[in-house]
């Protein structure tokens, strides 16, 4: 079991937590052949034992108050989303009799069929399977959006725009032209957007080896993540031992693993996350307007951003 070790480590001073974390990685008997993150999203998988943790419903139920008061004002709806995953948004934003269009951009095929299943017969999907940077450097227009959702997506973005791209050797646009790429369609039907991301800096200012880098995805990935879903192991005892040994799968594989991360090359990071004033500058500078910011957990990792044009 992960949580007594772990929170072991974590019962650490802080500067004594990286080295015995890695120990602690070391003692570990590991499975064979993990699920990579990120590539299966139905039931039996670690996307679908996040999606039913604490973090993921919490992030989940501020979206869907949000989108039902808002779409469900607007019959015909066309809503935007940036990474489908497996669409369980959906099926607490939408009513049974709600008649809209989805569109749903997201580099992996088996996402269609999830988000699919969880509509009301009402609206119809239209899925683009690709990542929204790669339709933006090929100048797709989605046209116009009643709501846009982009949900835990941005942060594997590299960078707040492309200058800062380009002066570490990367090419392509930013966080900042992601953005504003949106602005138009949502101007044109008057629509709203909600981000969702972790509240911590770990973007390319801060260069691979530097402590710092490895103090804050330790802070976020495994003090608040991975904490997070070490208490739903122990706290919800709606969960059989199946959900617990994924969500326990995905604080090991998705979350401890992370911290090892703070090495690799710029290229080759997972996490480009930016704390709350760094995304404030970031939706200034696309022309977005922030109307309102809350936190969604209790742990204080994941804050939703709810947006407007300029």
């Amino acid at each position: 079991m992960l949580a007594a070790p772990l929170r072991h480590v974590l019962s650490l001073p802080r500067g004594a937590q990286p080295a015995a974390l890695r120990a602690l990685r070391a003692a570990l008997t590991l499975p064979a052949d993990p699920e990579a993150w990120n590539t299966r999203f139905g039931p039996g998988s670690l996307f679908d034992a996040w999606t039913r943790s604490s973090l993921v419903q919490g992030l989940h139920s501020a979206n869907a108050a949000i989108l039902a008061s808002h779409l469900g004002a607007r019959p015909g709806f066309v809503a935007l989303e940036l990474g489908g995953g497996d669409g369980r948004l959906w099926s607490l934003a939408l009513p049974a009799d709600a008649v809209g269009e989805l569109i749903v951009v997201d580099p992996v095929a088996e996402v269609e069929d999830q988000v699919a299943a969880r509509l009301p017969p009402g609206v119809r999907l239209r899925f683009l399977q690709a990542r929204f940077e790669e339709l933006v450097q090929q100048g797709v227009d989605l046209g116009p959006t009643d709501a846009v959702v982009c949900s835990l997506v941005l942060h594997h973005v590299a960078g707040r725009d492309r200058a800062e791209r380009e002066a570490h050797g990367l090419s392509g646009p930013g966080k900042v032209e992601l953005l504003e790429v949106l602005v138009p369609g949502l101007r044109a039907r008057d629509g709203l957007a909600l981000v969702n991301e972790a509240d911590i800096h770990c973007d390319l200012a801060l260069a691979p080896g530097d402590p710092l880098l490895e103090e804050r995805l330790l802070d976020s990935y495994v003090r608040r993540c991975a904490t997070a879903l070490l208490d739903d192991c122990a706290g919800r005892p709606e969960a059989d031992p199946d959900l617990r040994a994924r969500w326990e799968a995905v604080a090991l594989h998705w979350c401890v693993e992370q911290v090892d991360r703070w090495q690799d090359p710029v290229a080759e990071r997972d996490v480009y996350e930016l704390d709350a004033p760094r995304w404030r500058e970031v939706f200034a500078a696309a022309g977005m307007a922030l109307q309102r910011e809350v936190l969604t957990d209790q742990h204080a990792l994941f804050r939703q951003y709810l947006l407007r044009p300029a």
